[in-house]
């Protein structure tokens, strides 16, 4: 399978032995993978990490998988996601077409099945244009490989400032909060201080336009 280093994986599956297993196939995959053995504690790491790409279960207890897609689809129309079940109900299949799931696998997983199903899924990364995303007149961020242009140059990002910028992409809607930037940009431990001179040095490298900051709120991306 062709390796994806830059995307992370939310991995959802109530079964640890069914989940380790799927995990140890794809971490050559993937930059970071998530791993949740409820929807609840899968929602809560959507929230915080954004994952690229999500795979869960339909099949567990107290929240099913279609509603973990239910809640996520509420606010994020875009985000892939394959779901592995037992069951081939037509009612099922029906709410995966109207939740706009990339693909519905059914149990148990063929890896073969699911690297045709990712492979499909980097393909189109690499080839749609909407990869590369205008941010002001001169600056462009390619989503796929994380990199900021100002014209055909590559500008240098920081570790911090790379998974900043791709959480402000990602969410061109939405304010992310600060409980969503410590988590997902800091690792859970956030100064103040930390996060101004995150922005400040982002703004010199784009334009300071570019991130608005909403008081007691967060932050948000200001696309051209």
């Amino acid at each position: 399978m062709s390796t994806s280093q830059a995307l992370s994986l939310l991995y959802v599956e109530d079964e640890d032995f069914i989940r380790e297993n799927a995990v140890l196939f794809l971490e050559d995959t993937f930059e970071t993978i998530y791993q949740a053995d409820n929807a609840f504690k899968a929602l809560e790491l959507y929230h915080d990490k954004r994952p690229d790409i999500i795979i869960t279960d339909i099949s567990m207890p107290k929240m099913s998988g279609l509603e973990l897609c239910e809640r996520v689809r509420k606010t994020d129309a875009k985000t892939p996601i394959i779901i592995t079940t037992a069951h081939t109900k037509t009612e099922y299949l029906l709410k995966a077409v109207e939740l706009q799931l990339v693909k519905y696998l059914v149990k148990p997983i063929d890896e073969e099945e699911l690297t045709e199903a990712l492979e499909l899924y980097f393909e189109k990364l690499k080839e749609d244009n909407s990869n590369i995303i205008p941010l002001t007149k001169e600056h462009t961020y390619d989503c796929f490989n994380q990199v900021l242009f100002y014209h055909d140059e590559v500008i240098k990002l920081s570790h911090q400032e790379r998974l900043f910028l791709k959480l402000l992409v990602k969410n061109p809607e939405h304010i992310c909060s600060y409980r969503e930037i410590e988590n997902f940009v800091f690792d859970g431990v956030m100064s103040e201080d930390a996060l101004k001179t995150l922005v400040k040095n982002l703004r010199k490298k784009t334009e300071k336009s570019l991130i608005e900051n909403y008081s007691k709120l967060g932050y948000k991306i200001a696309l051209s």
